[in-house]
């Protein structure tokens, strides 16, 4: 089932400071008031704009969902919402630049794959002998077949799905001990697997690859617990390469094999470092690594130039108001050997995005303006490279062009003016702002008028959020009637009762002491008879 999010405006944390170094933006804060980023898998098409697959929690419950960059905003929609499921998701693209999801249906515990068809999601179940498809990871062959790896929980055992055209042949790679944990897969030039997996029982790294013939497993590091949060690659050789969790020293660790031997190493010993972790290698074989750092509670980023690791980090929280920024990393390099990350901030609840690389500026944009229920939707196409900074001018009747919002985070594509009066005509300019402090102005839009006055049901976002004492809502009613507008805690507990009687049609504000309240994510929902709304709200101390 496809259920395409209609994005209004884009808030995004962004960060330039010269060609060359990361940009930072926020994807999605799920406006349906669920936590997404979580699980997140990247891959790059050949144009080098971002797919991600990922999971959103919501209400006890959970979704999969997927974003891509179309040149000009993020399209953002809801792949799978049939049941709990789009944990543990892993993406890839074919020939045709279209989308192949793996990921894990935590209702009935079965493997699941959706992929995209140009015009919709065919999604089925792979596997369902039991308690399957945990810690998935999908890659594509030659044919643009999907092959999974994956870990059988109920049996303790990795297991390997592909598809060969016109059914699934399914088997298992190891049993020895609990094994497959955080599988990572890769395919050779001959369309072989190889599969680096974490043996839980043993707390080893462990490494299988199909030899045409049999299953070769090798333990690549058995010193103290290591082998978590594996991630895959193979060099031009078809040697692997693997970067890994080592839970007993709390560092980032990488194995390559040589041809006749591991040699492992630790990257990053600063700290509690290493979990979640993702690989890839550049145009010289050369390994580059995002990860999470506990300690900092922070991004990384280790890339191996030749001679030494140069080790950075990407994205860091602002204390005491965040934590936990940089969870769920993956990592794909593009033409340039350029770094992209997606990765979750735990503590806001959202899906982040950091790419590095140069660019030729701002080139141009594209305005326009569209009358709705809610006001005027002010849209713009840029081209070129994403700007610092924008600004909204407007006109009303012959005035001269006003900022009519202030600043807006560069990676925004739209910006709904609420503020207009019914009968007025309004016009539009964008003014752009780079990382230099150059100024563009583009526009104007053709005039628009404004209809008379209409209500439609809206739920504002509530501010400040975070929020430590008190916290205010707004809202639009459409009609007349009864309205309950509450609180609720991620496991669906309401905490506080803001509005439950009658109302008019029309603008209500209501607000909330959160002073007594535990720090946390909380759902706030608007309830009456033209429907339901729900957002999210962070409390913080």
């Amino acid at each position: 089932m496809k259920k395409l999010i209609t994005v209004l405006f884009v808030l995004a944390l962004f960060s330039i400071t010269s060609a060359g170094e990361w940009h930072i933006e926020t994807v999605d804060s799920g406006g349906g008031g669920g936590f997404v980023g979580i699980h997140t898998s990247l891959a790059l098409n050949s144009s080098g704009n971002p797919h991600i697959s990922y999971f959103e929690l919501v209400e006890g419950s959970g979704n999969l969902r997927y974003a891509h960059w179309d040149g000009y905003s993020w399209q953002i929609e809801i792949v799978d919402s049939e049941g709990d499921v789009g944990r543990h998701t892993s993406i890839a693209l074919d020939t045709s630049e279209f989308a192949h999801i793996s990921y894990f249906d935590a209702t009935i515990y079965d493997l699941k794959y959706a992929r995209w068809t140009g015009s919709s999601w065919q999604i089925e179940t792979v596997d369902s002998d039991g308690d399957v498809g945990w810690f998935t990871s999908l890659a594509l062959d030659s044919s643009s077949y999907p092959h999974i790896a994956y870990h059988d929980w109920g049996n303790s055992s990795l297991k390997y799905a592909r598809w060969d055209g016109s059914s699934w042949n399914i088997e298992t790679v190891d049993s020895a001990g609990n094994v497959g944990w955080y599988t990572s897969l890769a395919l050779d030039s001959s369309d072989r697997p190889h599969i680096s997996n974490y043996s839980s029982g043993d707390g080893d790294l462990k490494y299988a690859r199909w030899t045409d013939s049999i299953w070769q497993i090798q333990t690549v590091d058995l010193e103290g617990d290591v082998g978590l949060n594996s991630s895959l690659a193979l060099d031009s050789s078809g040697y692997p390469h693997i970067s890994y969790y080592d839970k007993t020293n709390g560092d980032l660790k990488y194995a390559c094999w040589d041809g006749h031997e591991w040699a492992n190493q630790t990257v990053d010993s600063e700290g509690n470092v290493g979990k979640e972790s993702s690989l890839a290698l550049d145009s010289s074989g050369h390994p580059h690594i995002s990860y999470y750092d506990g300690t900092n509670d922070s991004l990384k980023y280790a890339c191996w130039d030749g001679y030494s690791w140069q080790i950075e980090t990407v994205d860091a929280p602002s204390p005491p108001d965040t934590w936990e920024t940089g969870r769920y990393t993956s990592l794909a390099l593009d033409s340039s050997d350029n770094p992209n990350i997606s990765y979750c901030d735990y503590y806001l609840g959202d899906l982040k995005y950091a790419y590095r690389g140069d660019g030729p500026g701002v080139e141009g944009a594209e305005v326009f303006a569209n009358v709705g229920d809610e006001g005027v939707l002010v849209g713009w196409r840029i081209t070129g490279d994403i700007p610092a900074a924008l600004r909204v001018l407007r006109t009303a009747g012959e005035g001269e062009p006003k900022d009519v919002f202030g600043s807006l985070d560069g990676v925004a594509t739209r910006w709904l003016d609420r503020n207009v009066v019914p009968g007025e005509s309004y016009t539009y300019w964008l003014e752009v702002v780079e990382a230099d402090g150059t100024v563009s102005r583009f526009g104007p839009t053709e005039a628009v008028s404004i209809p008379g006055e209409t209500f439609m049901l809206i739920l504002d976002a509530a501010y400040p959020s975070p929020a430590r004492e008190v916290v205010n809502f707004a809202y639009s009613l459409p009609a007349d009637g009864r309205v309950v507008l509450a609180v609720y805690d991620l496991s669906g507990r309401r905490v506080a009762t803001l509005v439950d009687g009658e109302q008019a049609a029309g603008r209500h504000e209501a607000s909330w002491n959160c002073a007594d309240t535990p720090s946390g994510v909380y759902l706030y929902r608007l309830e009456t008879a033209a429907g339901s709304l729900t957002r999210r709200l962070v409390v913080s101390r």
